[in-house]
């Protein structure tokens, strides 16, 4: 008589069967036998953890007559972006970023069943968006949110008007030191700005001809209506030399998630900026990144003042 439940019963629907796999490459038969297949054919690569990039959608050519009114005007007129430092190398500052997870609110429901506790969705929560970055030998990165709260939150004097932003900070009107002075909020759609995180693989491949064969598949996070609510501290110590880094929290309304592919095109143009820095972007206009520059980062290693090497593709 058979026994069923056996694990090497034909019939057992619980039977687990062996899988014979390739931990390399699958090797080619010159037979009419097929090959067997390797493990990266079947389950396909893994994604690793180096690979995104951060995008604050922040606009370098702006006028700086609107300061009062226009975030990206004030930034303009702190000197947060100038011929040394612009929108793409703070993005590139960041480091640790982590994307958000769904988290639904439920409710209770105790009696509408005899002995039934039932639960049901009743809110969407979203948490708060934490992006780690290195602070820069021009302290940059710390004065873009330094400044960006203080256009949310600005001093005004006793007479209500607003103290304006400069690329020397406070020192540059003695007024902002008067103990009558006082803050005050801005409307908030004047400095809710959206933020995007991008993850990809480092898996773009050309032929000899340049022709692209395979464009990286992309995640975008993007995070509506997104402000700064936290800039934590900076300890600082004679005990040993390390590489300063900051963190950013930032409170939103809510986030959409894209899935997309690369640019589609193998055209790079070779971009240095003033410190040294060799930029690799894409050429064409549509990755979602402002002024068509790729939204690919190939890796986030520990940056150096001159002579560091970045690549999008």
């Amino acid at each position: 008589m058979a026994e069923p439940f056996r694990p090497d019963f034909p019939g057992n629907p619980y039977r687990v069967d062996p899988i014979y796999l390739r931990m390399t490459l699958p090797r080619n038969t010159r037979d009419s036998r097929s090959s067997l297949p390797s493990v990266q054919d079947l389950f396909g690569e893994l994604s690793v953890t180096s690979q995104f990039k951060i995008t604050l959608w922040f606009g370098e050519n702006v006028s700086t007559v609107e300061s009062d009114s226009n975030l990206n005007s004030w930034l303009v007129s702190c000197g947060i972006f100038d011929k040394s430092l612009s929108s793409l190398q703070y993005e590139f500052m960041c480091h640790n970023a982590i994307l958000p997870g769904s988290t639904l609110s439920t409710l209770e429901e105790s009696g509408s069943r005899q002995g039934v506790m039932e639960r049901f969705p009743i809110m969407r929560q979203f948490p708060e968006l934490t992006l780690d970055f290195y602070v820069d030998a021009d302290y940059g990165v710390i004065r873009l949110f330094e400044e960006w709260i203080n256009f949310i939150n600005p001093l005004h004097t006793v007479n209500g008007k607003s103290i304006r932003g400069s690329s020397r900070g406070s020192t540059s009107d003695e007024v902002s030191f008067d103990d009558e002075n006082f803050y005050r909020m801005r409307y908030p759609n004047t400095y809710k700005r959206k933020i995007s995180i991008t993850k990809f693989e480092r898996n773009v491949q050309f032929d000899s001809y340049g022709n692209l064969l395979e464009s990286p598949s992309m995640l975008t996070y993007q995070f509506l209506n997104a402000f700064p609510v936290n800039l934590t501290a900076l300890p600082v110590s004679y005990e040993g030399s390390t590489v300063t880094k900051t963190s950013v929290t930032f409170n939103y309304d809510r986030y959409v998630v894209l899935k997309h592919n690369g640019t589609g095109s193998p055209d790079y143009e070779q971009k240095v900026t003033s410190s040294g820095q060799q930029i690799l972007s894409a050429t064409n206009n549509g990755s979602g990144s402002q002024s068509g520059q790729s939204i690919q980062n190939s890796t986030n290693n520990l940056p150096t003042p001159t002579g560091n090497t970045r690549s999008t593709t």
